[in-house]
């Protein structure tokens, strides 16, 4: 039986592990938070335009309006939640004795 030499891999796994940590930090909690409210509100327009469609009788499915309703209940809270779950921390903090 012959057995080949196992050769060595190009790249480490400690080093793709390393790049990713890095993408990851240099993101920050308030440029994340930005995003998800910003998107949270891109939600909440999307159903007002098309609760505004269906108003005025344009041709627009019901289900669609349910849908766009319920996405933006959704990111609401959510938002809501992170919201006084970062308040909940800051006066954790705060009541903290140095």
């Amino acid at each position: 039986m012959n057995i080949s030499q196992i050769q060595g891999m190009q790249g480490s796994f400690l080093q793709g592990t390393k790049r990713q940590t890095d993408v990851e930090s240099s993101v920050s909690f308030g440029n994340v938070l930005q995003k998800y409210i910003q998107e949270a509100n891109g939600a909440v327009k999307d159903f007002e335009t098309k609760s505004l469609a269906l108003a005025k009788g344009e041709a627009i499915n019901l289900h669609d309006v349910t849908i766009a309703a319920q996405k933006a209940s959704i990111a609401v809270t959510l938002t809501t939640q992170v919201r006084d779950k970062a308040v909940e921390a800051y006066q954790e903090i705060m009541r903290m004795q140095i």
